[in-house]
């Protein structure tokens, strides 16, 4: 067997939490408090329930001091904690009937290109929001594989850790969910390559 790899930064951090070191907390917190609520963001589609959840997954990993095991990159454990989280609560809310909605206004819109035209702008915009509508769309776990894989960054192998499933199956998820994006969007993408009269 050879040498376990080197801990990471926030591994480093949570052992030293877990040993008692109050300050160790206060730094990770900081290190992966946005990372939490982005990705609470876009799982759940509605902000003040990303808000809440995301307080709900950094109390999860203040409580896990005495369990955690530094098994897997603290990132990879994270967005499983923090996936798993927002599918209960998805589920939740589907046993109380309740429809999370949002206004447009509410829409997480990329930033057009420096100097780009108001047009462009506007173009830009309204293909962000329906890409996140879109993403709303999809079920749960389609959603979280897209959202780990294209704006987290993660490989098969985390993304198969994080959803605890094979990687095959992770493959088969994403194509999916990839698909199935791909289907919601085209009326819209068909609009935006015409050229204008």
């Amino acid at each position: 067997m050879g040498t376990p790899p080197p801990l990471d930064i926030d591994q480093q951090l949570m052992l030293r939490f877990q040993r008692g070191d109050d300050v160790a907390f206060d730094e990770l917190y900081q290190r992966i408090r946005r990372v939490v609520l982005r990705l609470t963001a876009r799982l759940l589609g509605d902000p003040q329930a990303a808000e809440e959840a995301a307080q709900e997954v950094l109390v999860k990993v203040y409580r896990a001091r005495r369990t955690y095991r530094p098994q897997a990159r603290f990132r990879t454990w994270l967005y499983r904690v923090t996936v798993n989280h927002c599918l209960n609560e998805r589920r939740r809310a589907w046993r109380r009937f309740e429809v999370l909605a949002r206004s447009p206004d509410d829409a997480v819109v990329a930033l057009a290109p420096i100097g780009a035209s108001p047009a462009a702008q506007a173009r830009h915009a309204e293909l962000a929001a329906a890409v996140e509508s879109a993403l709303q769309k999809l079920p749960p776990r389609q959603r979280a594989a897209v959202i780990l894989a294209r704006f987290e960054g993660c490989s098969m192998q985390e993304l198969a850790q994080v959803l605890d499933v094979s990687v095959g199956a992770a493959k088969v998820l994403l194509h999916r969910a990839r698909a199935r994006l791909t289907k919601l969007l085209s009326p819209f993408l068909s609009d935006t390559t015409r050229e204008p009269r």
